[in-house]
């Protein structure tokens, strides 16, 4: 499969804390990896529509950070940020199952004219609703791969059990077979989160998407489900509860 070719990833999505409690838990996750040029085409399988209702669908309003919206948005930020206008873009989220979506994270990933991977937008949404931006980019601008490692404090409230304080460590690997995404989140108080995102990547075609309806019928709503009961595990256990901070004025952390 070509690398910005548009595809079904079959995942595994694993979170590990060890402190104040140990808690692990690995999901399977269907991801959607969709080429800009795809998406702007109106192209791909009949159970899937952008920008109209589908059994499985992605709405331009589902992404997007600030006054960077849907997939120009993202070339403008790029483009706002000093990065190489990118050959192709291509989004990697959870999409809309009978209409209903919620993302923890997606992420914008520019290719150049040699299909390198050249930075990338992880877009972080929380449970109140709330968006926000992490830009990853080497410093040289350089080709981001699996030996790549970029940093970036982290400003955004994401999970109540965890302070705004610290800072995070992103690495990418994407070929045409899989993709392997690793955040590594260190609150500096000796604690921290480290999350992966792991699969194997399939055709984009009607049969794909019908074995990803019956793996996992409700879809998003199935996320936020398994969300919340780790959050109730981690309250039950004593974890302290941090109420909603404010997003950063900026909405784009570099």
């Amino acid at each position: 499969m070509e690398i910005t070719a548009s595809s079904v990833v079959r995942a595994r999505v694993s979170h590990a804390r060890q402190i104040p409690v140990a808690n692990r838990f690995v999901y399977n996750v269907d991801y959607l990896l969709l080429n800009e040029r795809m998406l702007a085409a109106g192209a791909g399988p009949r159970l899937f529509a952008y920008g109209r209702p589908n059994l499985i669908s992605l709405q331009p309003r589902d992404h997007g950070v600030g006054e960077f919206e849907g997939i120009l948005g993202i070339r403008q930020l790029l483009e706002a940020e000093g990065c190489d206008c990118p050959s192709q873009v291509l989004l990697l989220t959870h999409p809309r199952y009978w209409g209903y979506s919620f993302n923890p994270v997606s992420f914008w990933l520019a290719f150049d004219e040699r299909d390198q991977l050249s930075a990338v937008v992880a877009e972080v949404h929380n449970t109140f609703g709330d968006r926000h931006a992490y830009l990853c980019t080497n410093k040289t601008r350089s080709e981001l791969n699996g030996a790549s490692w970029i940093a970036a404090s982290k400003t955004f409230h994401v999970s109540p059990f965890f302070d705004i304080v610290g800072a995070y460590r992103f690495r990418f690997l994407i070929d045409g077979n899989r993709i392997s995404i690793r955040i590594h989140y260190d609150d500096h108080e000796g604690g921290g989160l480290q999350t992966s995102i792991v699969g194997v990547r399939r055709p984009f075609c009607n049969r794909e998407l019908v074995r990803s309806l019956l793996r996992r019928p409700l879809g998003a709503s199935r996320i936020t489900g398994l969300i919340h009961m780790q959050a109730l595990r981690l309250w039950f256990r004593g974890v302290r509860y941090r109420p909603r901070a404010e997003p950063p004025e900026d909405s784009v952390t570099r």
